[in-house]
């Protein structure tokens, strides 16, 4: 939403605001992960070397199909991947170590080229990420157990992929309705009532 209604210097400002916030709240060597178009990846690349201390790498979502675009339709989707602070991150990966092996361009379908339940999805959020993308990146940078937080929870992907990879959860978005998707979404899947701990001030 912010980067088609600001201009470039108030999109840079919101990134700082959004990003700062998330890494000053998460522990030293914890790994965020930034997505966002090619439009705007040199404001994610100024941003992200002020807010992060080191950008670790940088994937590619190859979609299935191809989304918008005049001259070239875009068929991928820039995943930035950035550590808190200078402590070690956790590594997963490490060339297959751990049972996984993982290059940085990462093949999972396009929701909108989805049928059933997963093209219900995109009815659910338009920019909606597959569940098994958002799965896979927790895997690789956390165990079992480890807290995640998504700042822009949306329809609650993040939320669903960490219910699916046994980590905790925390999630917060502009929009109550999408919350409220969200923790919808989360309890069809476990069967679960929502419960609320305190009301908001």
């Amino acid at each position: 939403m912010a980067s088609g209604e600001m201009s470039e210097s108030e999109f840079r400002t919101f990134l700082a605001d959004t990003l700062g916030a998330a890494a000053r709240c998460s522990r030293n060597g914890a790994v965020h992960f930034v997505c966002m178009d090619w439009r705007h990846m040199d404001s994610v690349s100024a941003v992200g070397s002020a807010a992060y201390g080191e950008l670790l790498n940088l994937c590619i979502w190859n979609k299935s199909n191809a989304g918008m675009g005049s001259l070239y339709r875009s068929k991928h989707e820039l995943v930035f991947v950035y550590r808190v602070g200078t402590a070690p991150h956790l590594n997963m990966v490490e060339l297959g170590k751990h049972g996984r092996n993982r290059t940085n361009v990462w093949d999972y379908a396009s929701v909108n080229s989805m049928r059933g339940s997963r093209r219900e999805d995109l009815a659910l959020h338009p920019t909606v990420k597959p569940t098994g993308l958002v799965a896979d990146a927790i895997q690789d940078v956390t165990r079992r157990g480890d807290l995640v937080l998504d700042l822009f929870l949306g329809s609650g992907t993040t939320l669903m992929a960490a219910e699916r990879t046994g980590r905790r959860f925390r999630g917060l978005d502009i929009d109550s309705a999408y919350v409220d998707v969200a923790i919808e979404r989360w309890s069809a899947r476990t069967g679960l009532e929502p419960r609320l701990e305190g009301a908001a001030s």
